[in-house]
């Protein structure tokens, strides 16, 4: 029983580090994308009215990822942070 436990704990952190990378990913590709929005008004493609809400959306969707990703590594902190406590006997 003891093998399957550690299996899961190892299958437990591998979905929180997954987590945590899709949470940068969205991140950074929401940012990529805001300057892009930025790029195409410059280039006069783009009505200044649609990027600006455009705009207000891909930042929206980098807020929710930055709390989700937040979440998730708070969580995972303080899983861990637990767990030291527990192994030192200091609980």
């Amino acid at each position: 029983m003891g093998d399957l436990a550690i299996e899961i704990a190892l299958l437990v952190w591998f979905v929180v580090g997954a987590g945590i990378a899709a949470g940068a990913f969205i991140i950074a590709r929401s940012a990529i994308q805001i300057a892009s929005v930025a790029y195409n008004v410059l280039e006069k493609r783009l009505d200044p009215r649609v990027a600006t809400r455009q705009t207000i959306l891909l930042t929206l969707g980098g807020l929710a990822a930055v709390v989700a990703t937040s979440i998730i590594a708070g969580i995972a902190i303080l899983a861990m942070l637990q767990g030291l406590i527990n192994s030192s006997g200091l609980n």
